[in-house]
């Protein structure tokens, strides 16, 4: 696919995500509303960030697991097969698990490093920084070529002979980049709220983000995702 084509696909990917991604933003300004103005969440949320604390990356591997591996699986089973659940929902779950899994290690340590490097302010400037990093070097050369290739490769049923195609000229710009210009419209407000909160509570609202990317794909843009 030409560069031409891939811009193109992202046009319509920004298209059919411009409602989400304004969805999410009023979700997330009702989640800073109540963090700030309401006792019982911060008080929900600090012992959040008490269990993060005492379980380190465990706490991101389960999160991940959960909302990226085994939700899409139930929601298939529900929404899209009548609540009859098959031998293709097992495999996609168990194929799917370890690799979300780690992700949220990955993302955990990267946030980790974000505060190592920028410092833990909830500044203008601090947050600005991490969100550039995130969404313009992390997520377009490591997150999402990850995701991509391995969600790909599965697809060929982890055949090596086939995996050439993944490695072929093109394979950016003809999955990835589409994939990434939808994730911005999620993410890049998504980060900002993220790096807002405590370094605890940090994986913990990616996890929620997280659950609402998967949906937005399963329930608006299935056919681009089963491709």
């Amino acid at each position: 696919m030409t560069p031409r084509a891939a811009l193109i696909i992202a046009r319509r990917a920004i298209r059919a995500n411009l409602l989400p991604g304004l969805l999410l933003q009023a979700v997330m300004g009702g989640f800073l509303s109540l963090y700030l103005l309401h006792d019982g969440t911060r008080q929900f949320l600090v012992r959040v960030a008490e269990v993060k604390y005492e379980t380190g990356y465990w706490f991101a591997f389960v999160s991940y697991l959960i909302s990226a591996a085994l939700l899409p699986e139930i929601l298939r089973v529900v929404f899209f097969q009548g609540g009859k659940a098959t031998r293709s929902n097992l495999w996609n779950f168990l194929t799917a698990a370890p690799f979300w899994g780690l992700m949220g290690m990955l993302v955990d340590l990267f946030y980790r490093g974000q505060a190592l490097w920028f410092g833990v302010g909830h500044d203008g400037l601090t947050i600005l920084i991490k969100v550039l990093v995130d969404q313009f070097l992390f997520s377009p050369f490591l997150s999402s070529p990850l995701a991509v290739g391995y969600f790909s490769w599965r697809d060929l049923h982890f055949s090596v002979p086939a995996a050439r195609s993944i490695f072929r000229p093109g394979f950016y710009f003809d999955r990835i980049f589409p994939v990434q210009v939808a994730g911005w419209c999620i993410w890049i407000p998504g980060v900002c709220l993220v790096y807002f909160m405590p370094s605890e509570l940090q994986i913990p609202v990616a996890t929620l983000l997280q659950s609402f990317w998967v949906l937005v794909f399963l329930l608006v843009n299935r056919p681009r995702l089963t491709r």
